[in-house]
């Protein structure tokens, strides 16, 4: 691989790199609108992300044609992408690499917290119509030590309004 073809990948991994940083940053606000409560912040979110999103799979797809791979790889892989570049460039690629992949598992840890924190919010609501509307067949909810006990499945949404 030439020199020039090298320098532009790496200018490539830093662009991706940068994507990734804003999609974290953007998980990061998306757990304090939801805490929050702020729809309006969680659509703009939403839809920051996606765009995030696409520009890291267009920037992959840049890495893919930088590396002119035969068509039987065309799927990218940073396994693959380090096994391709110089040896005289491969720790700076490394230190990259780590980066990346340092930064994919934050965002993985934000996204499963906050999908987990919609799934709760969702629970304790559809406990708390449960209640309201004195759902027949829903178990008591808090036990003689008052610790909360999950009631009969999602009676809510099971129940005709």
């Amino acid at each position: 691989m030439e020199t020039p073809n090298v320098r532009l990948i790496e200018k490539l991994f830093y662009k991706k790199i940068m994507l990734y940083h804003d999609l974290l940053y953007c998980f990061k606000h998306e757990r304090e609108s939801l805490i929050n409560l702020d729809l309006d912040k969680l659509w703009s979110i939403s839809k920051e992300k996606e765009e995030l999103c696409a520009k890291i799979n267009t920037t992959k797809q840049e890495i893919i044609a930088v590396l002119d791979l035969q068509e039987d790889q065309k799927t990218f892989e940073l396994n693959r992408t380090m096994d391709l570049i110089p040896g005289e460039s491969r720790a700076e690629f490394q230190k990259l690499y780590l980066r990346l992949i340092k930064l994919k598992s934050e965002i993985d840890v934000f996204r499963k917290e906050n999908m987990a924190f919609v799934n709760d919010s969702l629970q304790f609501l559809d406990e708390i119509i449960a209640i309201m509307t004195g759902a027949d067949g829903s178990e008591t909810v808090y036990n003689d030590k008052c610790h909360f006990s999950k009631s009969s499945s999602h009676s809510f949404l099971s129940r005709e309004v």
